[in-house]
């Protein structure tokens, strides 16, 4: 409703200023301001419109793997992972992804809540480099005590052809609530 707006009071405004220039002698808008106020009312004619940037795929993947991971959804996160994912933990060790697999079969705590704020992507060539900060919470025992921590992290995903995946992580506890 308000795009609609703002185009009518642009097409009001850009018909004003071709009073003098682009109108005939009869009054009567020449062919070129017409075609100009057509485009500029046809969506379809607006290139940003609908098209997705590498940096709004990127953050649609982050959303989606910390769902996934929140879900403990290992099929979509292995479709999001690289086979060569590594990470370095809050807890200092650096894991593969073989070792990931390993702890997400064991029975770990119930993730409460997992927040993901995006401070920065930085794309060059093939590689994407996610930082910011995040907020898990994670149940404690069955007294319903829970945990949460804040983290600083940095993604490094990498595209292999029209594919994006995760190929690196590294997590840093920062503060326990």
């Amino acid at each position: 409703m308000k795009r609609n707006i703002l185009i009518f009071i642009f097409l009001i405004l850009a018909a004003t200023s071709f009073k003098y220039r682009s109108k005939t002698q009869a009054g009567i808008l020449n062919p070129d301001s017409r075609v100009l106020i057509e485009q500029i009312a046809d969506s379809s004619h607006d290139p940003d419109l609908g098209i997705k940037t590498e940096k709004d795929e990127i953050r649609s993947l982050e959303n989606q793997e910390r769902e996934a991971f929140i879900k403990k959804d290992t099929a979509k996160l292995s479709s999001l992972w690289s086979a060569a994912l590594v990470v370095t933990n809050p807890d200092n060790s650096v894991e593969t992804l073989s070792d990931i697999k390993i702890d997400f079969s064991k029975n770990r705590k119930p993730m409460v809540s997992f927040d993901r704020i995006i401070e920065k992507i930085t794309i060059n060539d093939n590689v994407a480099v996610v930082m910011g900060h995040e907020t898990t919470t994670v149940s404690l025992d069955s007294d319903y005590q829970e945990k949460g921590v804040t983290r600083r992290f940095t993604n490094i995903w990498m595209k292999n052809g029209s594919d994006w995946k995760l190929a690196a992580r590294q997590a840093t506890n920062i503060s326990e609530k």
